[in-house]
């Protein structure tokens, strides 16, 4: 009798802001496509789901976790979001874009454990790397140095932001933390998918994965030792030179800031990290909606600074969208 064909994963882990949920948008859009049936899991930190409506509309199936980690107390939904994927959709791939606090090793023990080790297999476990904000390493020390060497893949990304000798420098870290990995270098998280999938590092031996994995999890999570993650809601619109201002004082801490804003006569999706922010024009009426993470920041301090961006309801003028 022959065994049927296994669910492959493909976990997609990284820091926060260093380009995962980019690099799926790539995949989904690429030849990937055409290796079968794709479906996809998408972890998020906080309350907002800013990525699963980022890639939502690409034609596969999907399953958002908010609110958590999926490799702490999220692990049983991550669990339940694999077999719902499995029995309902029957995909040939499963990609899954794990939290930006979250350890790749723990996320594989639910992958390994019964049942969904009996339906599906790890393909790849991809870590994006940003190059530009390399530096958090220094801060976050094992937390972010497991990030990469549970990895058998690693992309070196927004090397168009760093010179050519820090880059040299980050591969030679890279390689001493996980040297059996492979390594790209790349913009925006243009690689070749075919480069991914033609080899499979996994291929039936999960000893791979645990030669890999740090003996104890340790790790901080929102809200835990360190991490916070916040929001922002609201439907009054903001003065955009001042937004600006904003995140241009914002502390080092404060790691991630994504979401909708609403100007008095447009929208947008922000996108902060590592002090670099930018507007990304949205045609469909949105109220604002920001998540925040960060590593020990005076939140109450943040969100008054964002609050005194925003314009009078006296001075708001009238449009004709309300969302």
């Amino acid at each position: 009798m022959i065994a049927a064909k296994k669910m492959e994963i493909f976990l997609v882990s990284g820091f926060l802001g260093a380009g995962k949920t980019t690099f799926i948008k790539h995949l989904l859009t690429s030849k990937f496509q055409g290796v079968g049936k794709v479906a996809l899991i998408v972890n998020e930190v906080g309350n907002i789901g800013i990525d699963g409506t980022l890639l939502s509309g690409q034609n596969v199936d999907m399953i958002e976790i908010a609110s958590g980690c999926i490799c702490c107390t999220l692990k049983t939904d991550f669990a339940r979001a694999i077999q719902e994927i499995h029995d309902r959709v029957h995909p040939d791939f499963l990609v899954v874009e794990a939290t930006g606090v979250a350890q790749p090793g723990e996320i594989l023990d639910a992958v390994y454990a019964p049942p969904a080790n009996t339906y599906s297999r790890l393909r790849h476990l991809v870590t994006v790397v940003d190059t530009d904000f390399f530096k958090a390493r220094e801060v976050l020390g094992p937390f972010y140095n497991n990030q990469i060497s549970c990895a058998d893949t690693i992309l070196l990304n927004k090397i168009d932001l760093v010179s050519p000798e820090l880059l040299r420098e980050i591969q030679a870290l890279v390689r001493e933390i996980n040297p059996d990995a492979r390594v790209f270098t790349t913009q925006h998280c243009a690689v070749d998918p075919h480069d991914l999938l033609g080899v499979d590092l996994y291929e039936g031996n999960e000893r791979q994965h645990e030669d890999r994995k740090p003996a104890h999890h340790k790790h901080d999570h929102p809200e835990e030792g360190g991490f916070q993650a916040f929001s922002f809601e609201g439907k009054r619109p903001f003065d955009k030179e001042k937004l600006k201002k904003f995140l241009q004082t914002l502390p080092p801490t404060l790691f991630r800031l994504k979401g909708w804003v609403r100007f008095p006569d447009s929208y947008a999706l922000l996108n902060f990290t590592a002090g670099h922010y930018s507007f990304t024009p949205w045609n469909e009426p949105k109220k604002t909606a920001l998540a925040f993470v960060g590593y020990n920041c005076n939140e109450t301090e943040i969100l008054d600074a964002l609050k005194a961006c925003l314009i009078e309801a006296s001075a708001e003028p009238r449009i004709s969208e309300n969302p």
